[in-house]
């Protein structure tokens, strides 16, 4: 496929599946960072040229290797491809990190917890914490869910690496939380959000940075989550949203989280689904996370403002 081609048309799942992208995130890219322009058929559904399929990919590949889409999305094609030229000195670990997914993947094909729990141990062992989240793991559990979708893979499939992933990482909070230092942030989903495997994977990264981690965990009520925060004096609450088909039920517990939190506790706010959301939508004075670099930088500033 050319990248300049314009008469093969995708719908949007064969488009999703091109791209690896989901059709939530694509859909969400388009509403929000109106990446591109989609044709219309006949009966009113969305229809995609090779060369936007193209610009998809590209899209999907800055990403992964770490450019929040809100920096990315208005790039030309030619600065996109700049981005994804690999220079060791700038991606030191790709080639390191795309042979722990394909060993991450392989063990999943055959059903071999062992075999995955090792794969995910050796990443963490290898690479930065950082790296690992965002170069191993999202793009394996991405993976795991396009295949899910197509029927390549089984729940028993998802579930596995789900499990191996929550092990590792979990074990990871304990030895990181030994070295802490300084106010807690707390790190949890509000009811109605069972999906935790983002925010956990968030807390692992701020807790290899060396900040005190409280993880809650999933599906808590917002007078919950704020209680515990203002309990422990917590420096900020990190939340994600995953479901689309509850965000509105979602952000009026924001709401309520936010109304119950000290003024001076930041509400930090990501996952697939916050971006379907205006800005004007999430509680006042909260903070949208597009990816780890902005979530990165919100630590550094906080590092910076208790010193």
């Amino acid at each position: 496929m050319s990248d300049n081609d314009v008469t093969c048309q995708y719908s949007i799942k064969a488009a999703a599946v091109a791209t690896g992208l989901s059709v939530e995130t694509l859909r969400a890219w388009e509403r929000r960072y109106g990446i591109v322009e989609p044709r219309r058929d006949e009966s009113g559904h969305r229809v995609y040229t090779g060369a936007d399929v193209a610009r998809l990919r590209r899209l999907r590949e800055t990403t992964d290797r770490g450019h929040p889409i809100s920096k990315v999305a208005r790039l030309s094609d030619a600065e996109l491809n700049s981005l994804l030229v690999d220079r060791p000195e700038d991606h030191p670990n790709v080639g390191a990190s795309q042979a722990l997914g394909t060993r991450i993947l392989a063990a999943i094909e055959k059903f071999d917890l062992e075999e995955c729990d090792q794969a995910i141990a050796m990443a963490f062992a290898l690479l930065p914490v950082g790296d690992v989240i965002s170069e191993v793991l999202s793009p394996v559990l991405r993976e795991v869910g396009e295949r899910w979708h197509r029927g390549e893979f089984s729940i028993g499939q998802e579930r596995l690496v789900s499990s191996a992933v929550r092990r590792q990482i979990s074990g990871l909070l304990n030895t990181f939380n030994s070295m802490a230092r300084g106010a807690p942030i707390v790190f949890a989903t509000v009811s109605g959000e069972p999906h935790e495997l983002g925010i956990l994977m968030f807390a692992a990264l701020a807790a290899s940075r060396k900040w005190r981690t409280c993880y809650l965990g999933a599906d808590l009520p917002p007078e919950e989550i704020s209680n515990f925060a203002t309990r422990v004096e917590a420096t900020a609450v990190a939340v994600s949203l995953v479901l689309p088909e509850t965000l509105d039920r979602s952000l009026e517990k924001l709401h309520i989280l936010r109304s119950g939190l000290p003024s001076d506790v930041e509400l930090w706010i990501g996952g697939a689904a916050s971006f379907y959301v205006d800005a004007t939508r999430f509680p006042a004075g909260s903070v949208h996370m597009a990816g780890r670099k902005d979530f990165e930088n919100r630590l550094d500033l906080l590092a910076s403002s208790a010193r």
